[in-house]
């Protein structure tokens, strides 16, 4: 039986051999399968046989990312010519980093390298596509924002054949990414410095009084071409930077870019005695409240969204309520710090600093700060806040910038924000 079992594998192979004969293939000739490209060029795909490529020796057409290194150059083109006022983001693409962002823009720098292998698992030439999203938070309106999206070859052999490259999105969370880039049609490159611009776009139907973390997902599908050949379509992604959607500030929802520290900017020039005030807490209250290592964080009260009672509790009520019109202010008014709209906020009038900013030569300016009631007779201040003579009208209006400041960086509640004074 051990013979007999011998012979008819024998005859199996004979009739196998004669078979592939017959179809005109020879097992030497075939394409090596992909799962033997060489590691460390991404994806790669055998390249087709009869095909122009395969006829010069390139076994395998590889598509991989990157994340444009710290030490790579600026992009070229337009990159360098942008306009930060049309977009923010385009100005963060010129950095030193594969994602640059503020509160209200990023960009996000990536490369899409092509690379065609020899049979020996060699590099035979390769081109790379730097690939930039930048987008303003602002670009459109109700919790949606666009990219500008930026194309260009910064390197390619003089025999590299020519590469596609289709663009398009996803992203996660409460969110809806927009058509791919041009209209999904894929670009070709046939030379160094080649580019096209496009746009991505995203929308977040977040509810009222909720916020999302969203993150896009690129996707590129690209090909080398190789001539008579089917083009081999290979798709690798990369994410972007987290964004973050919200419906609790303000009449409309929008988003901005989360691990940057909000900020209320205020003018001395223009608000006079409140920012003055302010300033003057900052630099002399032991707790430097509000600046960029003490933040300030925000207190929103469903049942008393104009902070009334916590305003009171610092101003009027207490032991100690503070007289207006005490100092020769006029149209006197108490102007709390930190501000009742803060976690800071809302302390016993006792406990705080009385003082009052004055204008000196005309300028408003600390120096003329004078202290009319501490809680400790020699500085620095150990309290948790102060109360402030400053005229209504410039309270009023300091209010309004804070108020203004949450809409537009969208300080949502409990979330840290800075206070700058300028002159």
């Amino acid at each position: 039986m051990r013979y007999f079992r011998r012979g008819l594998s024998a005859l199996a192979a004979l009739v196998f051999t004669a078979s592939v004969c017959a179809a005109g293939a020879a097992p030497a000739t075939a394409a090596p399968p992909a799962s033997a490209a060489p590691p460390g060029h991404g994806t790669c795909v055998a390249t087709a046989p009869g095909t122009p490529l395969q006829r010069q020796g390139t076994a395998w057409t590889c598509i991989r990312t990157e994340s444009a290194p710290a030490d790579a150059p600026a992009p070229p083109g337009r990159t360098q010519a942008a306009d930060p006022k049309t977009n923010p983001g385009l100005g963060l693409c010129t950095g030193d980093a594969a994602i640059q962002s503020t509160r209200k823009a990023y960009c996000v720098r990536h490369w899409v390298i092509y690379e065609a292998l020899g049979k020996d698992g060699q590099v035979a030439d390769h081109a790379t596509v730097f690939v930039a999203a930048a987008a303003s938070m602002d670009s459109l309106p109700q919790a949606a924002w666009q990219e500008d999206i930026i194309t260009e070859v910064v390197e390619m052999t003089p025999t590299m054949p020519p590469v596609t490259l289709a663009l398009s999105s996803t992203c996660s969370g409460q969110c809806t990414p927009g058509s791919a880039a041009w209209d999904g049609a894929a670009v070709r490159f046939r030379r160094l410095h080649e580019g096209k611009d496009g746009t991505l776009s995203y929308s977040s139907s977040v509810g009222k009084g909720f916020h999302s973390t969203i993150q896009p997902t690129y996707r590129v599908e690209g090909a080398i071409l190789n001539g008579s050949g089917p083009p081999r379509h290979i798709r690798p992604e990369w994410n972007g930077t987290e964004v973050r959607c919200d419906d609790e500030t303000g009449r409309w929802p929008g988003c901005i870019v989360p691990g940057h520290l909000a900020n209320v900017t205020l003018h001395k020039s223009v608000y006079r005695g409140a920012a003055v005030a302010y300033e003057w807490a900052q630099k002399n209250l032991t707790g430097h409240y509000g600046d960029h290592d003490h933040p300030l964080n925000r207190f929103v009260d469903p049942l008393d969204p104009k902070n009334k009672k916590r305003r009171e509790k610092t101003c009027d009520r207490g032991p100690i309520p503070f007289v207006r019109g005490a100092t020769g202010v006029p149209n006197d008014s108490c102007d709390e710090y930190p501000f009742a709209a803060s976690w800071q906020g809302g302390n016993d009038g006792d406990q705080c600093v009385d003082i009052t900013p004055r204008q000196v030569g005309g300028v408003w300016d600390i120096s003329g700060v004078t202290v009319d009631r501490a809680t400790q007779p020699n500085a620095p201040y150990n309290a948790p806040c102060i109360r402030a003579h400053v005229d209504d009208g410039d309270n009023e209006e300091a209010g309004g910038e804070f108020g203004r400041a949450v809409q537009s960086d969208r300080i949502i509640d409990s979330e840290a924000f800075e206070v700058i004074i300028l002159p």
